[in-house]
């Protein structure tokens, strides 16, 4: 239990995207809530394992922190809340 309930979490999703044949040669991986105890793990594990990292967060003034776990891009979450256009770029 030294990784405890989110470490175990953020292996399993870890664990999801290589089932699902996700490499860090297919481009960056965004992980939500990224601040937390499972979203801030998963930037350790996913950055060990060679992924590229974009870290989405309501708490911007973090963003040294999230760098220093391993995400390369730093994003407010209100950029992925905002409602879509029809036919608007990825």
């Amino acid at each position: 239990m030294i990784i405890g309930t989110a470490g175990y979490t953020a292996m399993l999703c870890v664990m999801a995207l290589q089932k699902h044949g996700i490499k860090p040669s297919d481009g960056k991986i965004l992980v939500t809530g990224a601040n937390g105890g499972v979203g801030s793990i998963a930037i350790i594990i996913l950055n060990h394992l060679g992924y590229e990292i974009t870290a989405s967060t309501g708490r911007p003034q973090e963003s040294e922190y999230l760098t220093y776990l391993g995400a390369s891009e730093i994003i407010d979450r209100a950029e992925l809340a905002s409602q879509g256009k029809p036919l608007n770029k990825e």
